[in-house]
């Protein structure tokens, strides 16, 4: 009896509070990525750490929310007390506009007994539009549809080289430059002052110009070939007319090549060559009014879209000599006479594609184009030589004549 006493004194003096704190937490820190650059339509991981502070095993789980969207399903948790902290994931889209993610601790068996500690929620994040996923924002990004990681723009055209059919802006496409084994990246390749596209031999910085075959004119005006003046005259004529329509078969359209007696009589008459000059600064629209083209020279166009240009409007030019471009306002050097069809391709942001073309007409027949200005004076040194040839054959038959 004494003892129960005792023991009841015990109890009221010295209470004792006998029970165990259920408390699962989680904060911002404990919700990291699988990437830390986020890329719109990318799918990313997004995990949770959920910690134990109570001294009980506790159970339950964790949602994850993009505003009030739930992601994936609810990811169940199970704690011991005093143990390991415990991670937990979803996969996740990342969307095109700014957005947080909050984890939420939730269903707890027991109870959790302090809420305070149980969501998380994380700052905004502001994707970046990547489509070409090389870490470039496509607003800063000047090839946003090819990956180029280090946006190296050789001619500062504002078009990456990755994405640029003229790396140097040259008027030479890179793929005319690796054929003829020039730098796509320079302007003068041989450094011998004389850009690329006036360059006879660009690869060759002790020779920049045609030379003149001075053998084959010896061989054409030799007498003992030449049977009359008249003969003589034709051969000369022939010979030349049969070496400009060699060369320029090379360089131009089979198409729009004269034939032989057109070509010739062509290279006798000079004012067919000044009625064959081309108008500079001539302007045509393209047949649904879509672009404009502009000749600057003799083989230089520049074209542009009619329409305000719109970043969100991909550009494809098709200038007919296997040269793209995706510029609204592109200026273009054929590298070659005849018809070239120029084509353009818009697609819109809603995926709307427009297209119409026209044709330029980059005439052989100039005072611009080097090989007819070389073949004019080589035409124009033969007549002189063949000239003095019958004035000198004229004066020996007229001694002859006049001995007997």
């Amino acid at each position: 009896m004494k003892r129960y006493f005792f023991f009841s004194l015990l109890v009221f003096f010295f209470p004792v509070v006998a029970y165990a704190a259920v408390d699962l937490g989680i904060s911002q820190g404990d919700i990291h990525f699988s990437k830390e650059t986020f890329v719109a339509g990318d799918a990313i991981r997004i995990y949770a750490t959920v910690h134990n502070v109570g001294d009980q095993d506790v159970s339950g789980y964790v949602s994850f929310y993009q505003g009030a969207s739930l992601i994936g399903q609810p990811q169940a948790i199970s704690l011991l007390k005093n143990g390991n902290p415990e991670e937990v994931y979803v996969d996740f889209i990342v969307p095109v506009s700014e957005f947080n993610i909050m984890a939420q601790v939730g269903g707890t068996d027991p109870e959790d007994s302090n809420s305070s500690n149980n969501t998380a929620i994380t700052g905004k994040i502001t994707p970046i539009i990547d489509s070409d996923h090389d870490g470039i924002d496509e607003k800063n990004d000047n090839c946003p549809t090819m990956a180029n990681e280090t946006q190296i723009d050789s001619d500062k055209d504002g078009q990456g080289d990755a994405c640029d059919q003229d790396d140097d802006g040259d008027g030479l496409s890179d793929e005319v430059e690796k054929e003829l084994g020039t730098d796509t990246t320079q302007v003068d390749s041989d450094g011998d002052g004389v850009n690329d596209p006036q360059d006879a031999y660009p690869t060759d910085k002790e020779k920049t110009v045609i030379e003149t075959p001075q053998e084959e004119t010896k061989e054409t005006i030799d007498s003992s070939t030449v049977s009359d003046t008249k003969e003589t005259f034709q051969q000369i004529v022939t010979k030349v007319a049969q070496t400009i329509r060699e060369t320029s078969d090379t360089q131009s359209d089979p198409s729009s090549s004269l034939d032989d007696q057109e070509h010739e009589e062509t290279l006798l008459d000079t004012d067919t060559l000044s009625k064959n000059e081309v108008t500079i600064n001539e302007v045509s629209i393209s047949p649904n009014t879509v672009f404009r083209s502009r000749r600057e020279s003799w083989n230089t166009f520049t074209f542009e879209v009619l329409a305000p240009p719109n970043d969100s409007t991909i550009y494809v030019w098709d200038f007919g000599d296997g040269v793209n471009s995706s510029k609204s306002f592109v200026s273009h050097t054929y590298n070659s006479p005849g018809a070239f069809t120029v084509s353009l391709t818009m697609t819109d942001a809603s995926g709307v594609v427009s297209t119409d073309s026209t044709t330029v007409f980059v005439p052989f027949f100039s005072l611009s184009n080097r090989l007819v200005v070389v073949s004019l004076g080589l035409l124009s040194l033969l007549l002189i030589i063949a000239l003095v040839f019958f004035f000198s054959l004229g004066r020996k038959r007229f001694k002859e004549s006049s001995h007997v």
